[in-house]
């Protein structure tokens, strides 16, 4: 963790996009929580969905669309409710339950412990740089108390393709008018979030939630 800290050259950033998943919160087993609470949802109010499908089945629908590589299913909230047209199509369910079943799913994405860790590094780097969440998916910053950090959250399917595509990165660059070595991207995957970084020629950092304590102390320090 050290050595990667050692590689950016600090004297040049003048903004930090963070990934968010994974990377700020720990967010193993929230997904498949909030799919299995959208399913029990859908269940109630439309038995046959019970019936025919499990959070498998409903995962295969949501990779099949994502194989089809449009860019607005780049955004989660399209996706999802896409895959809820799709199982209430072929059930003959009532299409006016999407939005309140992705509203069960979203709510569920916001119950999650924030490390006061991530506060007191957030709060820290702000006073220091310009902020940017830079997320493929679709948490909400403002329930999670996250927001008052960032100056925007640029999320895949508005604001750009989906990591790996470097397009948030660079518009990030334009909106603040910096060069990219003056843009670092802090995030947990090596096939999105350092690939992004590469591609759109950026400074970047591989870290997980883990590392988020040694992170604040080599800011700090």
């Amino acid at each position: 963790m050290t050595e990667k800290l050692k590689e950016i050259d600090w004297q040049k950033v003048k903004v930090i996009s963070f990934d968010l998943d994974d990377t700020l919160w720990d967010n193993q087993g929230v997904i498949e929580k909030c799919e299995q609470d959208l399913l029990n949802y859908l269940a109630k109010e439309h038995p046959p969905i019970g019936e025919q499908f499990d959070i498998e089945d409903m995962q295969a629908i949501s990779n099949k669309l994502i194989q089809e590589d449009r860019s607005e299913l780049d955004n989660m909230t399209v996706l999802r409710k896409e895959m809820i047209h799709q199982m209430l199509e072929q059930t003959g369910g009532d299409l006016a339950l999407i939005n309140p079943a992705f509203a069960v799913f979203y709510r569920c994405r916001s119950q999650i412990d924030i490390p006061k860790l991530t506060h007191d590094l957030l709060s820290t780097l702000k006073s220091k740089y310009s902020l940017f969440a830079t997320s493929n998916g679709n948490s909400n910053l403002y329930a999670l108390g996250l927001m008052d950090y960032f100056e925007q959250h640029f999320i895949a399917g508005i604001h750009g393709r989906a990591k790996p595509s470097p397009e948030m990165l660079h518009k990030i660059c334009e909106l603040k008018k910096i060069e990219p070595q003056e843009l670092l991207h802090i995030g947990d995957s090596y096939e999105t979030d350092i690939k992004s970084s590469i591609a759109a020629e950026c400074q970047h950092l591989e870290i997980h939630v883990k590392d988020i304590g040694k992170l604040y102390e080599w800011v700090v320090g």
